[in-house]
């Protein structure tokens, strides 16, 4: 069979909507050393020349998507309509440091990165987040020769994790002479620059030995804060979907009778830069602290303090009721207001840095034997602020005797017998909080393969990996020791009541050396703090890491068993064994200073919680205002580790049945099988059915029905106890405030399952000459899906079962559930991983090519496109519902048009990215006849807009032939478009109201570069 036959069989599996430019396997930039090796698609371990998979698949060149995308290949992918919903190398979508943020996590069709396997020459990669996802830097991108997608379930094929498909990246491994590239890329505003290099080398060493290797580098600036984009805010009030009846008929806003609506300038209502005063205690309820919110209004509650007067005693400093604007529907947010505030400073899209190494040996040892060894190292840095300033909202208590608090605001207190007062801020004078992510990955392949029989090929493969990931997240406040810092007093008054002006920390004489150096901090007022006390306060960051391992040994077989009259039956067989391992290490300790129960264990939380005095460092920590506190202000991550083994077995045969009949030019049937054993999970079966029927030469029918499985990764199982700090609107007191949420992995998790049909057509008519279209139907159903239940959901729940359902066990109250007043406000909240979420998705995948000669040159025209007819979501069978027109970030339709067009050494192309009209509210959900809050929108905050955006690219050879060096040009977003998409959760101007998994942020970007060929 000759390699031009070969290609064509590449090409009828490849024409599935994923493919972009020319879906040839051969790269642009040269062909392979070896001009008859053969070309293997994903999809089947059977090697045939020619097969063609039922198995929708595409093969995707190098070439074409680093032309619409020059910053990486992950980028390129990211602009096909199956990608929507992958994080980018830089977008920043959290506010703290507890997971990986950054990064080319690929995501088919938007079911979660972590239901696609990515793979390397068919092998497994470590994973390098947290969420056991694979960031597709590590990948060695100079000598990536092209990509096959799978774009239906392949776990029968590939394994455990292929539940929504493959991404599998094919090196080049005959590659021989130099190539190099060298591009600079800017915004049109002037930021988020970006270098790029890459340099790659091969050659063979006699007859047998081939040697190559390669080192890529890039690195993007990123965009500083959010401000620098369009609605962006920062620091003022910004775009925020809040409810529009501040009555809140229905808690938080998001029901028929109080639907959100995006509101401009809204700020935080709850809590001042100057600190807020809130309600007064009496000394029992100061002790007790049953709640966040309790005690009762007096003649200061709604003051804020002023400015210290530059240069004058503390007893200058004033107060004046606040202006906190007006309320919206949503708790804690209001609309303008002088005295209000903002989180500002967050990062826009990080700043990141990449280096890969890359070195790969092969050798022809005879008698049809030959055995590789490859290896590879990489390093990716990125940084961002998640926020300039921290709240603490009704966080803490402020005492009379606090030596920084002025006279008079002390005197109204003696008067009203108000020993404490519960005080909120928000730090605008605290250093910014910035995460620091360096992510290390080691990868190691190696196998050797030969003949049997002339008519059997075997390989026996190794691949294993390594990856380090460390996360410092500076700027946290110390819990501990902030509460000590903020209750000063004036040691000569708390020794022998006559005051000496030696303002101390109060746990320095009640508890000597339990927190040594503490710094006093004074709250009152905006730029009040000293620098001493916040460095002591936030000067040791929050740090974790996390290192993963993964062996995999790997025995396969495949050939032809016997001919039948349509050809060959071939068959495929294999064994797999492989181990895992994780270890996660932090310095937080215990995720959280207990101030109530020392006996209290987050996994096994308490129906009710009562005070029972202070233990440990906590001892005289009076400040404290609430049950309890995460070791830091943020990015709490617990010490996890787990290790499992996996052994699989395989089996995978083709049939053909008819060939060259009338109405049966071609009918295949092909299955496969696949049993699996995890040593924690258990045992489960993946299978896959399906044929393809050729009626004539020009049509191609091709189904195919699998059982897909996910196991649930070592994290999800084995996460410790992390936690994290956050405002909770609690719909059963009408109250808002800051609440400790604990959440752990399950040992208990089952299998994910998903059920994946499909059922398409090629057509590549001869009177058309270079015309083919494809079109192909998907419906993927996953069930026992992995999540968490949030918080707010459990709520929900619990007030929809009247307080018995089963999550009513995640809210931990100090009093019982009839009690709705605001002193039963949760003393914290917790969640744990279990199986019961799932996703429907269905909808047609379509491509149309057509390829035509133009005088001396080429125009190759191409539309890939989606259409969704469904897509469900829920974290739970009792959840509401999301689907395509309920904010699940899927448009209904997507679709890319290009045009290339080549002569000579000249090349120049045009695309448009289209993405339709989306509408967040579809229908009214209710449960248990009960409106559910948070799927209810008016306005331009259900209404999204459909987009088109351009992208253009242009290269020149100035010097031609078989070493050429090419000077090229891209620009991506030439009219500068941009999605108004404003968040319904989140601080203020945390976030800009952009969707940065589903449109670009980045605005209109262009890019210079030059290839040279040695």
């Amino acid at each position: 069979m000759t390699p031009r036959t070969i290609l064509r069989g590449a090409l009828l599996v490849g024409t599935a909507s994923l493919a972009v430019g020319t879906a040839l396997a051969q790269p642009a930039a040269a062909p392979a050393s070896d001009s008859t090796e053969e070309v293997v698609v994903t999809g089947s371990r059977i090697i045939t020349n020619g097969y063609q998979a039922p198995t929708p698949v595409t093969v995707v060149s190098t070439a074409e998507l680093l032309k619409k995308a020059p910053e990486s290949i992950a980028e390129g992918l990211r602009s096909l309509p199956q990608f929507s919903g992958a994080n980018t190398g830089a977008t920043v979508a959290i506010s703290q440091g507890n997971s990986a943020s950054a990064g080319n996590f690929l995501n088919l069709r938007n079911l979660g990165s972590i239901e696609t396997l990515v793979l390397l020459d068919g092998q497994r990669l470590p994973a390098t987040s947290n969420n056991g996802a694979t960031d597709t830097n590590i990948i060695p991108q100079a000598l990536v020769q092209r990509i096959d997608v799978v774009t239906g379930g392949a776990s029968a094929a590939y394994g455990s994790d292929a539940v929504s498909g493959v991404v599998n990246y094919i090196l080049d491994t005959k590659f021989t002479g130099i190539k190099a590239n060298g591009q600079l890329g800017i915004s049109s505003r002037g930021d988020a620059a970006q270098q790029k290099l890459s340099f790659a080398g091969g050659m063979f060493l006699g007859e047998r030995l081939h040697l190559e290797a390669s080192v890529d580098y890039f690195h993007q600036a990123g965009i500083p804060d959010n401000g620098q984009r369009p609605w962006g805010g920062n620091y003022e009030g910004g775009w925020v979907n809040v409810g529009a009846n501040p009555a809140r008929p229905c808690g938080a806003g998001g029901c028929p009778e109080n639907p959100y609506t995006p509101v401009e300038n809204i700020r935080l209502a709850t809590a001042t830069y100057g600190t807020l005063i809130g309600v007064g205690r009496t000394a029992a309820q100061a002790e007790l602290r049953q709640s966040a919110t309790a005690g009762s209004a007096w003649a200061l509650t709604g003051y804020t303090f002023e400015p210290t007067l530059q240069g004058g005693p503390v007893s200058q400093l004033g107060v004046h009721r606040a202006d906190l604007g007006t309320p919206t529907g949503t708790p804690n947010f209001n609309i303008g207001g002088e005295d209000t505030s903002v989180s500002f400073g967050t990062t826009l899209t990080a700043s990141l840095k990449t280096k890969n190494a890359f070195a790969r040996a092969d050798y022809d040892f005879g008698g049809g034997i030959t055995g590789f060894a490859q290896g590879s190292f990489s390093e990716s840095d990125t940084s961002f602020v998640t926020v300039g300033a921290g709240t603490q909202f009704n966080a803490w208590q402020v005492f009379a005797d606090n030596a920084f608090l002025p006279d008079y605001v002390r005197d109204q207190m003696n008067a009203a017998g108000v020993a404490s007062f519960v005080a909120s801020r928000v730090e605008g004078d605290q250093p910014y909080k910035r995460v620091f992510n360096n992510t290390q990955a080691w990868t190691a392949l190696a196998g050797i393969k030969g003949s049997l029989f002339d008519t059997f090929r075997w390989s026996l493969n190794y691949s294993g990996g390594r990856s380090r990931l460390n996360t410092k997240h500076f700027g946290n406040f110390d819990q501990a020791k902030w509460l000590a810092a903020s209750d000063a007093v004036d040691e000569g008054q708390f020794r022998t009541g006559m005051p000496n002006g030696n303002i101390v920390c109060r746990v320095d004489l009640t508890n000597p050396g339990a927190l040594p150096g503490c710094t006093p901090w004074n709250p009152f007022g905006n730029g009040s703090p000293s620098a001493a006390s916040y460095d002591y306060i936030a000067g040791t960051p929050s740090t974790w890491r996390l290192v993963q391992q993964v062996h995999n040994f790997a025995a396969n077989i495949s050939g032809g068993l016997f001919d039948l009259p349509a050809g060959t039956v071939n068959i495929a067989l294999g064994a797999e064994y492989r181990t895992q391992k994780l270890n996660q290490t932090s310095n937080i300790g215990n995720v959280y200073v207990d101030l109530m129960e020392p006996g209290f264990d987050p996994t096994n939380p308490p129906a009710s919680t009562t005070a029972s005095g202070l233990n440990g460092v906590a001892e005289g920590l009076r400040a404290a205002n609430a049950a309890y506190y995460a070791t830091f202000n943020s990015t709490n991550v617990a010490p996890s580790s787990g290790k499992q083994n996996i052994k699989e077995l395989y089996g995978e045969l083709a049939v053909p049945l008819l060939a060259d009949m009338p109405f049966f030019q071609r009918l295949e049937l092909n299955g496969a099988a696949r049993y699996v054993d995890y040593s924690v999970t258990g045992t489960a079966w993946a299978w896959k059915v399906g044929g393809t029927w050729s009626p004539i030469d020009e049509l191609r029918l091709r189904v195919t029905k699998s059982r897909d499985i996910r196991a649930p990764t070592l994290y999800e199982m084995f996460q410790g106890g992390g936690s994290t700090r956050g405002n909770f609107n609690d719909i059963h007191t009408g109250t808002s405030s800051n609440v400790v949420n604990i959440s752990s992995g399950n040992p208990d998790l089952k299998m994910e399952k998903g059920d994946t049909f499909t059922a398409g057509a090629v057509w590549q008519p001869r009177w058309i000459p270079g015309f083919s279209m494809s079109v192909d139907y998907y419906n993927i159903h996953i069930k026992d899906q992995i999540t968490t239940l949030n918080s707010t959901n459990a709520n929900q729940y619990c007030e929809d079962s009247g307080g018995t359902g089963p999550t009513c066990a995640f809210i931990i109250r100090p009093l019982p559930f009839s009690d709705r007043s605001s002193e039963n406000f949760p003393l914290m909240t917790y969640s744990r991983l279990f199986n019961q979420a799932y996703a429907i998705q269905k909808g047609l995948d379509y491509e149309i090519s057509q390829r035509l000669n133009l005088g001396a040159g080429r125009l190759t025209l191409r539309l890939i496109g989606s259409h969704g007819f469904k897509a469900v979501s829920a974290s739970d069978p009792n959840a509401p519902i999301q689907t395509f027109r309920l904010g699940a970030a899927i448009p209904k339709d997507q679709a890319t048009l290009s045009a290339d067009y080549t002569r000579g050494p000249f090349s120049v192309g045009a695309n448009v990215r289209y993405i339709g009209p989306m509408h967040r509210t579809m229908q009214p959900q209710y449960v248990n006849g009960l409106p559910q809050a948070g799927t209810f929108y008016e306005g331009d905050g259900n209404n999204i807009s459909r987009v088109a955006y351009l992208g253009a690219n242009i290269s020149y050879d100035i010097v031609g032939g078989g070493k050429p060096i090419t000077l090229y040009f891209n620009g991506s977003n030439l009219l500068d478009k941009f999605v108004f998409w404003p968040a319904n959760n989140g601080q203020p101007t945390e976030f800009p109201p952009i969707n940065p998994g589903l449109y670009p942020i980045m605005g209109r970007y262009l890019v210079v570069g030059v290839r040279v060929r040695i």
